[in-house]
């Protein structure tokens, strides 16, 4: 049995998914992110997104919940050892 191909994503497309994760103050559908990246002229498909999609969310730059994906990286060192240490801020 074949299994299908993952597919290929650009590095102008996750860069575009990520600038749009990070611009986004709320949480955000699968479908915005379509239509948005159509708006600036990068059209993707679904496989493709959804491919950029988890390679941010495996490496734990952002979060998927029940209204949407969040970009969730920060470059603030205080939260970032926080993190590590498990200990409130």
């Amino acid at each position: 049995m074949m299994r299908r191909p993952i597919p290929d994503v650009t590095l102008s497309t996750a860069e575009a998914v990520r600038n749009l994760l990070r611009r986004a103050a709320v949480p955000v559908s699968r479908n915005w992110l379509l239509t948005q990246l159509q708006t600036q002229g990068r059209s993707t498909t679904r496989p493709r997104l959804n491919r950029a999609l988890t390679f941010f969310l495996d490496l734990g730059l952002a979060v998927e919940g029940s209204k949407g994906i969040q970009w969730t990286h920060s470059a603030n060192a205080s939260l970032r050892n926080a993190a590590t240490t498990g200990r409130a801020l």
